[in-house]
């Protein structure tokens, strides 16, 4: 009788009305995935998703759980901050949290080694250009037009996720304590908004003659959406097709608060190869005929495009060629913001040109001009000057302009330490952004 003792009692042990006691198991993540946004200061992890084999019992209040470390070319940087961790059905953030297998760690965009990758300062040798001299005279200088390229971290950089405690599954299953390493390839990383653009090109004339751009499309072709056309400033300039994308919320301003199309392109250069003498940026009719190819080209191909809402966001350089597609084709847009531009008319960085007879085809255009008064790269004049023809000398019932002052980092929801950058405030703004998508084509 005494050799069924022991078994008797080891069952007895294990199973409680006829239930297997809890036992954690070794746990399994079977993927990570890198959650990634545009923010004000460029593309960042601010996510990670955690796939379990099955679904998590507890939905909420998981962050004490989860520590999150970041290494760079092996050595450590910080832990990341975790704002939140809570479960979803799909490896993406989320207000409300969902039955599901993934775990989402919300991470804060402004842990320093949030980045995805550094910028590489190029095109730092200065430029001759023309300008007028304190007298009017109009003189040749020398410039720089600097331009900063996002250099990928890709595997140098190394996530290691660490479950610190047991987590229970849906079916029952304890999962125990674990460690796993994940390296930032462009594969796992997951970017709102970005990863929807995709690579086109537009050409005029010749092949040589051409205009990279980005092209935003939504899902849904039964509907018809908005269009806007987001063009960068000086420091965007280049052959990636990707750094207007990334400097700024300019390329997804609108979608943040409604779906559409957006066209982003890129020139390669300062000054334009194909129409010498005729201005920089996106001052040259080369170049503003290149936009208009490249509009009319998405017009025709997607019909659900309303063509009553056409909108130009610029900033910069791009506020500047902004302006200049409306003076070339005023029927076609709704309405635009321009932050930190330059006097219309401008060549290189002759200004004096803008007049009420160049203006008068804007009488009746909704634009809101954007200016900081302490901008030492674009000068509030420009700005003031544009807005007073319309405003004054027009009459224009429609323009708006908006004049900051800007002495440090966080005035006016500025992030950053630099009076010529409003767009910080202007893309963060509903009040801003829902103006524009309430104009229609007049």
């Amino acid at each position: 009788m005494k050799k069924y003792v022991m078994p008797l009692l080891y069952l007895m042990s294990s199973f409680v009305y006829g239930f297997q006691a809890d036992i954690p198991h070794k746990p399994s993540v079977i993927n990570i995935q890198f959650l990634a946004e545009i923010t004000a200061k460029g593309q960042k992890i601010t996510g990670v998703a955690l796939e379990y084999e099955d679904n998590i019992l507890a939905n909420e209040n998981l962050r004490q759980l989860y520590q999150v470390a970041v290494f760079l070319d092996d050595n450590f940087i910080e832990n990341r901050q975790v704002m939140g961790a809570y479960t979803f059905h799909q490896p993406t953030f989320s207000h409300q949290a969902t039955a599901g297998k993934y775990v989402i760690l919300a991470l804060d965009e402004f842990d320093k080694s949030a980045d995805l990758y550094q910028l590489k300062l190029d095109n730092i040798s200065p430029i001759r250009v023309r300008e007028r001299d304190k007298e009017g005279k109009v003189v040749w200088s020398e410039k720089v037009q600097s331009v900063k390229i996002p250099e990928y971290y890709n595997a140098r950089l190394k996530y290691l996720i660490t479950q610190k405690g047991n987590i229970k599954l849906a079916n029952g299953r304890t999962l125990g304590a674990l460690q796993e390493w994940q390296t930032a390839d462009k594969s796992k990383v997951s970017t709102a908004y970005l990863d929807q653009f995709s690579h086109r090109t537009v050409y005029l004339n010749r092949k040589e003659n051409s205009l990279n751009y980005r092209l935003y499309q939504p899902r849904d072709k039964q509907k018809n959406y908005p269009l806007t056309i987001f063009l960068h400033g000086s420091g965007q300039v280049g052959s990636d097709n990707l750094a207007q994308l990334l400097s700024s919320k300019g390329a997804i301003s609108t979608l943040q608060y409604e779906e559409g199309f957006v066209l982003a392109p890129q020139y390669s250069a300062v000054f334009d190869p194909f129409d010498q003498g005729r201005g920089i940026h996106w001052q040259t009719p080369n170049r503003i005929d290149l936009l208009v190819k490249m509009i009319e080209k998405t017009v025709r191909e997607h019909g659900n495009i309303d063509k009553n809402r056409i909108y130009i966001i610029g900033l910069s350089r791009g506020a500047e060629g902004g302006l200049n597609l409306l003076l070339k084709r005023p029927d076609w847009f709704a309405g635009a913001l321009l932050m930190s531009g330059r006097e219309a008319s401008s060549l290189e960085w002759i200004d004096g040109n803008a007049n009420k007879d160049n203006l008068m085809v804007l009488r009746n255009m909704p634009i809101w001009f954007f200016h900081s008064k302490e901008d030492s790269i674009s000068p509030v004049k420009g700005s003031r000057i544009n807005y007073r023809i319309l405003a004054e000398q027009l009459q224009a019932p429609f323009v708006k302009y908006t004049e900051f002052s800007t002495t440090q980092a966080g005035d006016n929801g500025i992030i950053h330490h630099n009076p010529h950058n409003t767009w910080d405030a202007v893309f963060n703004s509903p009040e801003v952004m829902m103006w524009l998508l309430e104009q229609r084509k007049r």
